[in-house]
């Protein structure tokens, strides 16, 4: 019997259910706020200032079962953290999942710059697929090459070469800064 199928026995109590998820709650809020503190390599202090707190309620607030945590507080060291907070009601299924194997390494979040880039990463690549799915639909554009092309992952049709139009050729190559060519990006694949 795996550990999850232990756990679902257990989880029938509910009395065990309701203890499970305020244990996870409990042990596993003070742990992250202390992962993102030491992520940014920040001091107690310097948190404290960030979040109109005390040093020693920081300290408290780090340490599993020491201290209830409200709203108000969590929108505080959210704040501070430059993150965002999610509170909802889930099923038990879905807890288990979200709180299984609980580790240190994954408590951390990354700064908003990051996360900023990242989600505009991924809307440039969405993009990008979408110009090129709608490519590969017109026969005229995806012709097929005299030779054989290697095998590219980036060209899901084999046997077939893309012809990338100018506009988006031009926007990826040239002097540009890196914010230069994205904004290229965008405007040749109609965005």
């Amino acid at each position: 019997m795996n550990s999850k199928s232990l756990l679902a026995k257990e989880l029938r109590a509910k009395d065990y259910r309701h203890a499970f998820v305020r244990s996870q709650v409990r042990i596993g809020l003070p742990l992250q706020c202390r992962a993102l503190r030491e992520s940014r390599e920040w001091t107690q202090p310097q948190l404290a200032a960030m979040a109109g707190m005390s040093q020693p309620r920081i300290s408290e607030i780090e340490r599993p079962g020491e201290r209830k945590l409200n709203l108000e507080t969590l929108f505080r060291l959210a704040e501070a953290y430059d993150v965002a907070l999610l509170v909802k009601f889930v099923p038990f299924t879905e807890f288990v999942d979200t709180t299984d194997g609980l580790r240190l390494d994954g408590l951390s979040i990354k700064p908003f710059d990051e996360d900023l880039k990242d989600l505009e990463n991924n809307e440039i690549w969405a993009k990008g697929k979408k110009t090129l799915d709608a490519m590969l639909q017109k026969p005229e554009v995806a012709r097929r090459s005299e030779k054989e092309p290697k095998d590219n992952p980036l060209n899901p049709i084999k046997r077939k070469v893309i012809e990338m139009p100018k506009d988006l050729n031009s926007a990826l190559s040239g002097n540009d800064s890196q914010e230069g060519k994205e904004e290229k990006f965008y405007e040749a694949c109609g965005g």
